[in-house]
């Protein structure tokens, strides 16, 4: 009985707030979906974690029919290896052609956060992962997050997480970048590994054949963004400046320079 009342107050919020919104937003946005009622035309794909606390579509304004939004635990890009003779099939892989193969979107974003939860757990085995799996979420970060333990075992070997890293090409195979993680160490060791996973996934973009092409041809661009939760701030990945810079009306128009 308890549990039945639980599920039910839950979704009772969710109704209410169905009817906030259409008491409030609908009349504001009717206009915007008219608009892309009978076809929008998306101008990018967001790839951001499952996380409750992250809603990519506020913290970039987004309107209806402007951005595709991926999430997954840990913000994840699988390789395209993992899908090859459809022996598995993935909405990521799925989602990507949806967007930058069929639609054409110019633009991918990885999104990560602090205190990512699939983060945490996948920091807290990184020592151990020859031990069993407890189950499909850690099934998911070690098949997938191992090259963001790989990169962040360079990192922790070094007194104050100093150490530059360089990460495989993310925009084309030759263009490999390097990275300051946290060089002010402003946060906590497994925040700066959920930095290292964003700029990890960056590199599988390119296994992907459909979308190699319009990488190599600038067409497609793609980047990373952080969120720090606690304090509502956005960070993007520069990489001029080789580290995550926090967007501000100091930064804003200097990072504006690095989109094609």
């Amino acid at each position: 009985m308890a549990s039945s009342f639980s599920l039910r107050k839950g979704m009772s919020r969710i109704l209410d707030g169905i009817m906030k919104y259409r008491q409030t937003l609908r009349p504001l946005l009717l206009e915007e979906f008219q608009k892309v009622a009978t076809g929008p035309s998306p101008e990018g794909l967001l790839l951001t974690c499952v996380d409750s606390r992250v809603v990519a579509s506020r913290i970039t304004q987004a309107v209806p029919g402007q951005l595709f939004i991926v999430r997954n635990p840990g913000n994840l890009v699988p390789n395209h290896n993992c899908f090859r003779n459809n022996v598995t099939v993935g909405g990521e892989c799925a989602a990507l052609e949806l967007a930058c193969s069929i639609n054409k979107a110019q633009v991918i974003v990885v999104i990560g956060h602090s205190d990512c939860k699939a983060m945490n757990l996948l920091y807290s085995i990184r020592d151990d992962l020859k031990s069993p799996s407890k189950g499909p979420l850690e099934d998911w970060l070690r098949v997938h997050g191992r090259g963001t333990i790989e990169q962040f075992k360079k990192l922790e070997s070094t007194t104050c997480f100093e150490r530059k890293l360089i990460f495989a090409g993310a925009q084309h195979y030759e263009d490999d970048f390097e990275a300051y993680i946290d060089p002010y160490n402003q946060f906590k060791p497994s925040d700066k590994f959920s930095q290292v996973n964003a700029l990890e996934q960056l590199k599988n973009f390119l296994s992907y054949p459909f979308l190699k092409d319009r990488l190599n041809r600038n067409e497609l661009e793609v980047h990373a963004l952080w969120t720090d939760i606690s304090k509502g701030e956005v960070y993007m990945f520069s990489f001029q400046e080789k580290t995550f810079v926090k967007i501000d009306e100091t930064s804003y128009k200097t990072l504006a320079l690095e989109c094609i």
